[in-house]
């Protein structure tokens, strides 16, 4: 290849690892995409990836041409890496060139999708008012939760615009719940209310459990540098929530009285099935999923439940995570396999079923008030769990034949 080839197809490759990280690409996954581009493309080339930094090397060891590229860790957007996905299927089947490929991202790029601020805050409500029903709250956890939840979503759209950006937003949406939640249990003597429940309902779209089974994932495929990073940014978050409900939680009680707390009221099944039927959809909109893919992030979502009750009533509650994850794995491979896009898809909203956030969160309360032993048996569960979903991957992806160079 002539020098002018090499530098456009090195600019394409560079251009995709920007947008494949700033969608959210798990290192793991972004560095064997971009493997197995750069070899498609008859470059040779190695990768690194942090959450904050990329790093391409191309050329020979001896000779290596090293690029550095700074990044701020962004939001998942599940719509974008379908794109990504489909512009590297074209380049790796000759119907892009290099050129238009670059011309393709650099359009993706400038037309980012923004949710309504009115519909997150909408899905920030829907989220914790199913949350609540999984967590085995009641129709007032429910109310309480999902009214709070929504509070969380304005906090979430307004924050940029009204802050300098400082990393407080956790600290302080957590506090303001715990506030309201303690206030709203102390006011209701008669009503039968969890505020642990309830609390944790509210603030669940800020739970890193997601980000806690990528760190766990990229540790296990030897992606150390990335998948301590990512472990770290998580034991930060939730330290920031749990001191944010301990302070809520305290100013609370010194405002209202004593809180007043019960086991929740019972509610009858289909209420569950409700709330399973409402959250693939509801988490789709979270990580921005295309709306062409929403049957198949339902089905997968499903299964996947589904997949880990059957295994939690025949292994246990941490290999039954293995087992869900275990089959939304195999069916993101084939429906990837049979419509041509990526498995993050699907793969994402029915993993944010399983993932062990709540125990993160659980750990580091406990610790805060001091139950040291159960505060630490809480973490090691959720670590077991966050493991067996990661097993369970990985696991998946070792069958059948090697992948093309795609998501």
């Amino acid at each position: 290849m002539s020098t002018p080839e090499v530098e456009r197809r090195e600019a394409l490759v560079l251009a995709l690892a920007e947008a494949l990280h700033g969608a959210g690409t798990p290192a793991h996954r972004l560095e064997e995409t971009l493997g197995r581009l750069a070899e498609h493309l008859g470059l040779e080339a190695q990768f690194f990836s942090t959450p904050t930094a990329l790093i391409v090397g191309f050329g020979p060891i001896v000779e290596q041409r090293v690029r550095l590229i700074r990044v701020v860790p962004g939001e998942l957007n599940l719509g974008h890496l379908d794109r990504l996905d489909h512009i590297i299927r074209q380049i790796t089947k000759g119907k892009l060139s290099p050129d238009e490929g670059l011309a393709e991202i650099v359009c993706i790029d400038h037309h980012r999708d923004q949710t309504s601020p009115l519909v997150l805050v909408i899905m920030y409500a829907l989220l914790s008012a199913t949350s609540a029903r999984f967590f085995g709250g009641g129709w007032a956890e429910i109310t309480i939760g999902g009214g709070v939840g929504a509070l969380v979503g304005l906090f979430t759209v307004l924050w940029p615009r009204i802050t300098t950006g400082a990393p407080v937003l956790e600290l302080i949406a957590a506090g303001t719940a715990s506030f309201l939640i303690t206030g709203a249990a102390s006011l209701l003597p008669g009503t039968p209310i969890s505020p642990y429940i309830a609390t944790l309902s509210a603030l669940v779209g800020m739970l890193p459990g997601f980000s806690l089974t990528v760190a766990v994932t990229e540790l296990a495929t030897r992606h150390l540098a990335s998948g301590t990073a990512r472990m770290t940014a998580v034991a930060m978050t939730l330290l920031q929530l749990a001191v944010g409900v301990a302070l809520g939680e305290r100013l609370g009680m010194a405002a209202f009285g004593a809180v007043h707390a019960s086991d929740p009221s019972e509610l009858p099944k289909w209420t569950e099935g409700l709330a399973l039927v409402l959250s693939p959809f509801i988490l789709a909109v979270f990580v921005h999923a295309p709306m062409k893919r929403m049957t198949a992030i339902f089905f997968v979502g499903v299964s996947g439940y589904f997949g880990a009750r059957l295994g939690a009533d025949l292994l246990g509650p941490e290999l039954g995570a293995s087992a869900g994850a275990f089959v939304v794995a195999m069916l993101s491979r084939m429906h990837a396999a049979r419509y041509g896009s990526t498995q993050l898809v699907t793969l994402v909203p029915a993993f944010l079923l399983l993932v062990p956030g709540s125990f993160g969160f659980k750990s580091v309360s406990l610790f805060l008030g001091q139950d040291i032993t159960s505060g630490i048996d809480a973490a090691v569960r959720m670590m077991l769990i966050a493991m067996a979903i990661a097993a369970g991957l990985l696991v998946a992806q070792a069958i059948g034949a090697r992948r093309p160079a795609t998501l």
